[in-house]
This record gives C-alpha cells, structure tokens and sequence, in this order.
C-alpha cells in the first residue's frame, strides 16, 4: 500500500451494470481495476497488487472461490483482504468465502454507503496490519541483532555459562565456549554427559556438597553461590564460583537452573594465603604486644585485633567506632595492610576538613573548565582509591547531598567527575570512621539511614584509654622509642608512669602522647582536661568576661602556640602531635592570627 496515493481497488464481477454501480460508488475516493473473471483477477492482481478485492462469486471460466483459493496460496497475494459479493440469503456461500480467507462480503442488492464503509474499514485494517507487519519485521531484525550481540558477549565472558533442564532427571541444554579456557572441555562433552554440568568438572568428593547446596537452594527458590574446586583435561586444579537461579513454571515448579561459572583461582589463593599470615600475626599479637603500629595486650584490644583480621579477610564496608584519639586511622590502615588490597592506595580523607562547597570536586575530581579556576583536568579522592581502600575519617560530617552520591558509588553506580559526562566505577573498599552516635544522627535526620545500613556492615568499636589502662606502660614505650631524645630531655621514672597509669586520659592515646612528649621536654607532668578547664572558666564568667566558647578557643590558641614553639615551627611536626590533619592546623593558625 503507498501512503502518498489513493488505495487501489479492484472490482471483478461479469455484470456491466454491477461493475458500473461499484465504479461509480468508489471512483471519487479510490483507484479502481476492472477484471470480468477469475482468471483475469488472478493475472491483475499478480501483475498491479491491488490493496482490495471487490469478488463477484458467480462467473465464467473461474468463479470466485476459486480465484480466492489460488491468490491466498501465493505468499505475494495471500494478504491482500477479498470482498466476496453474494446474492442475499446464500448463507452456504457465504461460509465457503470466509473458509476460503475472505475477510467480508455485502449481498446484492447494494448500498453505496455499505459498500463505502466496509471498504474504507478493511482498508483502515490493511494499513495497521502492513504497519504491524513492518513493526514485527523491524522487532525480529533488532531481536536477532541483539541475540547475536548477546552470542558474542557470552562467547567471550571470561568464564562459563550454562544452562540445566529438569525433565525427571537433569541434563546439561546449553553450555557457551568459554568452558574451553575454563575445563579444557568442548560444549558437546557437557551436552552429552548425563546429569548436571558439574558432576564432569568437580572433584568427586566435593560433588555431593556442592549438589546438596544447590537443590536447597532451588528448593527455597532462591539464588545459589558455591565455591568448589575443579580438575581440567590437563589435570590442572582450579578454583571456581558458580553462581545461578533456578527456572521455574508457571505453576511453580522447577524446570531448570541457569547460571555463570567464573575462575577465581588466584583470588581464593591469595586469600588462603591471607588467612595463614592472619593466623601467623595473631599468634605474635600475643608474644610482642602489637598489631602493626597498633599497641596493647589488654583483653578489650586483643578483641580489637580479632575483629582487625575478620574485616581484612573481607571486602565488606567497615565503621570503627571510637572517641578521639583512640586510634582510629591506626586501625584503618591495619585493616588495609592485613587485606588483598596492601598493595594497593590507602587514602585516608578527613570528612570534617573539606569545605561543604569543595566536597563533590574534592571526591569526584573535575575536569578542565568545569567551573572559574579548573584549568586543567583533576583526579578525586574516588580515582586515587581506585583498587585500594579510602578511610573515610570523621563520617558524621558528610552532608545528606553528598550521602546519597557516596552511595551510588558504594552501590557500584559509579559517578561523574565535575563537568565530566563519562560515568567511572572504581574498585574501592571502604572504611569509615567516626566519633558520634550514628544511630541517634539517623533519629535526628542527619545521616540517611540507607547510607547508615551501608556503611554499617563490619563495625569495629575501639575502647577508651581508661578502659585498658594496663597498656599505658606499653604506649609509653613505643612513644618513647620513636621520640627523638637528646642530652636535656625529663627521664620517665617509675613514679611518673603510675601517675599517668592513674591518671583518666579524656583525650584518650593522643593525650597520652602530648602528655608525654611535654614532659620530655619541658620535665613537668601537666594533665590538661580541655572539659574541666572549660566548666572553671565558665563557672569564672563573670570575672573574665568570656563564655565558655570563647574560654576554650582561648586555650586552643595557646595550646596550639605551645607546641608549635616545642615543634620549633615546624607544622607537619606539630599536626602530628597535635593529632589532627595538616589542612585543619593551617586553618586554626590562619584564624587565631598565630604568629611563629
């Protein structure tokens, strides 16, 4: 049918006076072919291929059924709709049409206006059938295009895919090439081996555990995850992950269970070897004290040290709960060293440090123009943590913006860097860290409490200084072997040690540290209670005119300006001491005006 000309009609019928009545009737609307029997219909509509018949039943030479009957069994013809033309009453006649693939028919006498409306309604139905058709032909070429995008993709998977029917007993239906990298098998030695896939590649006394594991699941209709080893035909042993479904019925019953089978030889040995290291170090936990950089023997650091080993066997998120300066960060990074990843980037970001306008930039990086002053292309905090572990410091100062971006990332949904277009999905582990009460900022609205459920996977709570006070001895010897000495430096006698022993150590081991180093140099023990402090210069307001902010700001600067001077100005030096990020003591010296 062309859309840009009137339809064509063709009329066939051995009476002049019909076709005059049906010519005049259509002409104004339709072009019209005259044909006076069957066999010139059949040869007209082979040769002009008319959008619709007008078929007289009764004529010479060939009647109508016949002529319909040859044109429906030519798969040209066979579509094009036919109007039988039957005398009123010959129901018979009527019947045999439609048997025959007619699509309607009008009786004699007849009226211009019902021949007018069926023939515009069946061609109104030719044209949304051909459209349909064009449709379907576009919807097979598109479906066959992507099955033969998909054929590739599976062929080329770095892995095995599969495909088991349930029948009363199990057979292997489909299985993709990559069985060949995979076993060293061809697809047709799984096809024609009886039962499931894995009764050729398992290893005989691992088959039973594997298929009783995978029925229970299918079973409870749910997903299924095994890690087993195979032999391949050269006899090589491997390691695999086989993950799947089942296939189910309408009724509910199972037919069958598809699935992806991947190599992870390498991965499940660096873990294996992994877990022997943690069971070496735990062992020398006990013997020397310390885990990595981290000191102690108490029975609450000793329960540290075990949840240490369970996070690094994993990949999961980690929160480390903790007041400040209990070591956070040191727990971090021994996360980070004990796990797959400790050859990989450990960045560690203070939260509470980027301005809420720099966060997004600061993570995601931006590129070149994306906004005054980014002359150049920028890689964020989530580039340079591709493949490691970012220790993401001070939690509860992210904003519920940023929250729900870190979380598409934590998610696997990637992000887009500033002004960027291309979405990146780096690897990355994740370890958080905060001071605060993160159950009570989801109450208080503060903390989504998606991203709370996130992040809240592996938590690990480290205790106060005043809860395992029988490793102070231990602390004041490590600090004391990485403070530098010199002929004038305070000796720490064994008083001194019990007093700080007795002492309650608000400000928890970096307190202790400060503490220390103060007394080496200055050779007087000055337990400074920022708390206390403060309650006394309140409760001396109205003497001294300062509000308890302002009283401990007040102290800040001093405390600040003190061991800037022992650090002889050295910043870095001093941030260290002071137990807080380089770009936060920058800042504070900017804002107290302190002057070196």
């Amino acid at each position: 049918m062309n859309p840009s000309a009137a339809p064509l009609v063709m009329i066939v019928d051995d009476s002049p006076s019909n076709i005059d009545i049906l010519a005049n009737t259509l002409k104004k609307q339709y072009r019209l072919i005259i044909a006076k029997n069957g066999l010139k219909a059949v040869e007209f509509t082979r040769k002009h291929l008319p959008d619709l018949i007008l078929m007289d039943v009764v004529m010479p030479e060939m009647d109508g059924f016949q002529a319909c009957r040859y044109l429906k069994s030519l798969e040209e013809t066979r579509d094009i709709p036919i109007i039988f033309i039957t005398a009123m009453g010959e129901t018979a006649q009527k019947n045999t049409g439609f048997e025959l693939g007619a699509v309607d028919y009008i009786t004699r006498p007849f009226h211009a206006s019902e021949v007018l409306s069926r023939v515009k309604t069946h061609l109104s139905l030719r044209r949304l059938h051909l459209v349909l058709a064009e449709k379907n032909q576009l919807i097979k070429q598109a479906l066959k295009e992507k099955n033969r995008q998909l054929d590739v993709l599976i062929g080329n998977l770095p892995g095995m895919v599969y495909r088991c029917r349930f029948n009363r007993s199990w057979s292997t239906e489909f299985v993709s090439d990559g069985c060949r990298n995979l076993t060293g098998l061809t697809p047709a030695a799984f096809l024609e081996h009886p039962g499931r896939h894995y009764r050729l590649m398992a290893f005989k006394d691992e088959i039973q555990t594997v298929q009783q594991a995978v029925d229970a699941a299918l079973g409870r209709q749910k997903p299924y995850e095994q890690l087993y080893r195979i032999k391949t035909r050269s006899g090589a042993e491997k390691w695999v992950m086989e993950q799947g479904v089942g296939v189910y019925g309408p009724a509910g019953g199972l037919i069958g269970m598809e699935g992806f089978i991947s190599d992870v030889t390498a991965k499940q040995k660096a873990s294996l070897a992994l877990a022997r290291e943690n069971r070496q170090l735990k062992s020398k936990i006990v013997e020397q004290g310390r885990f990595g950089d981290i000191v102690g023997t108490s029975a609450a650091m000793q329960k540290v040290y075990g949840s240490i080993l369970q996070a690094a066997a994993g990949e999961d998120c980690v929160i480390i709960y903790g007041a400040s300066g209990t070591g956070k960060e040191l727990v971090a990074k021994a996360i980070h060293k004990n796990s797959i990843r400790k050859d990989k980037p450990f960045v560690p970001v203070n939260c509470g440090a980027i301005p809420e306008g720099l966060f997004e930039s600061e993570f995601f990086g931006h590129k070149k123009g994306a906004f005054s002053g980014a002359n150049v292309d920028k890689k964020g905090i989530l580039d340079m943590s591709d493949g490691g572990t970012l220790f993401l410091d001070e939690l509860g100062e992210i904003s519920l913006s940023m929250q729900v971006k870190l979380l598409r990332v934590m998610d696997g949904n990637g992000f887009i860097p500033v002004g960027g277009t291309r979405i990146k999905r780096p690897d990355i582990r994740f370890v958080c860290a905060t001071n605060k009460d993160l159950n009570q900022m989801v109450r208080q609205g503060k903390i989504r409490e998606d991203f709370f459920f996130r992040v809240h996977i592996i938590p690990i709570t480290l205790p106060s200084l005043k809860e395992r006070k029988e490793d102070i001895p231990l602390l004041i010897e490590h600090f004391l072997n990485s403070y530098p000495r010199h002929e004038g430096s305070a000796s720490v006698t064994d008083e001194v040690i019990a007093r700080m022993v007795e002492y309650s150590w608000p400000g928890n081991i970096r307190q202790l540290q400060n503490t220390l180093y103060q007394f080496l140099t200055l050779g007087k023990l000055e337990f400074l209670d920022i708390t206390r402090m403060g309650r006394q210069l309140s409760g001396n307001r109205s003497r001294t005119g300062q509000s308890l902010k302002e009283a401990v700001e007040t102290f800040e600067k001093q405390f600040i300006t003190q061991v800037l001077n022992q650090c002889r100005g050295k910043k870095g030096k001093a941030a260290e001491r002071l137990g807080m990020d380089r770009k936060t003591l920058f800042r504070k010296i900017k804002r107290y005006k302190i002057t070196i």
